[in-house]
């Protein structure tokens, strides 16, 4: 995947989200707030029954939404990953957040080692408060 990047690749972020309407937003936010602006932002809803659909209608157009009946989180991811346009591909759960310059980051690494068809980092372990 790398190997044929240019120096400003596209990036498709996935939310997969069941029911987690109390966090959707923020992690949302958490994409649409990237240093790295060349994204597209795909939320699958995977059948939820809270206020998570009325949470992604408000992001409008910024975000492209999907709503299907419930699955299970492989499907959401699979049904996310089907819609995604960009060379790199990170999925994040609904109830996650990205640092400002995660995408950046990412981006950065797979420039520089074209082997990579994965990164990984670590995480700043969070809670609902």
């Amino acid at each position: 995947m790398s190997s044929h990047l240019g120096s400003d690749p596209f990036v498709s972020i996935v939310i997969n989200n069941y029911n987690y309407g109390r966090y959707l937003g923020e992690a949302i936010n958490s994409t649409l707030n990237q240093s790295f602006r060349d994204v597209e932002i795909i939320v699958v809803d995977d059948g939820s029954t809270d206020q998570s659909r009325d949470v992604i209608r408000g992001f409008g157009n910024a975000i492209k939404s999907l709503f299907k009946a419930n699955g299970g989180q492989a499907s959401s991811l699979n049904a996310g990953y089907q819609e995604t346009r960009g060379e790199i591909i990170i999925f994040l759960d609904a109830d996650d957040l990205l640092s400002p310059n995660a995408v950046e980051w990412v981006v950065k690494a797979f420039i520089a080692n074209p082997e990579l068809s994965k990164v990984q980092y670590r995480m700043e372990v969070i809670d609902g408060h």
